[in-house]
């Protein structure tokens, strides 16, 4: 008998785990965050903006997290793709995962801040968060079931 050289469940059980703690810890830093800059009113500004403030890096950091969640949960996920709709999910989430990498490079402009006026930052910040159809992705990777 002939052993496979990777065993895949393995790394599917780190992958789910890292998936899991990285977007618990996400949770955690936002929360944290509403707490620590209540001038930020999360019910009618973005939660990017919270890298405007003293703790940015907080924000920009569990962006980081958030799209590592991503691209762990997509590792997970593509052993059960079994139709076109689960493949174009799995590709759906990947392209999230880059939005939500490239948003946690580049910081934002503030709401107040125009189009014309925006900064390369903002704009590269804007095209990131456009890219960030998780929610499509998971009802297309749930249809593999």
């Amino acid at each position: 008998m002939i052993k496979p050289v990777l065993n895949t469940k393995p790394i599917s059980a780190s992958a789910a785990r890292l998936s899991i703690s990285t977007g618990v810890i996400f949770v955690i830093i936002l929360g944290s965050l509403h707490l620590l800059e209540p001038e930020f009113d999360p019910t009618w500004r973005f939660i990017s903006e919270y890298a405007l403030g003293n703790f940015g890096w907080l924000m920009q950091l569990a962006f980081g997290l958030l799209a590592v969640s991503l691209i762990s949960a997509g590792i997970v996920i593509q052993s059960q793709a079994r139709n076109i709709a689960g493949y174009i999910g799995l590709v759906i989430l990947g392209i999230s995962a880059i939005g939500i990498m490239i948003a946690a490079i580049f910081v934002t402009d503030p709401l107040s801040v125009s189009q014309d006026d925006a900064t390369f930052s903002g704009k590269m910040h804007s095209i990131g968060a456009t890219l960030d159809y998780t929610p499509v992705a998971a009802l297309l990777c749930l249809s593999t079931q």
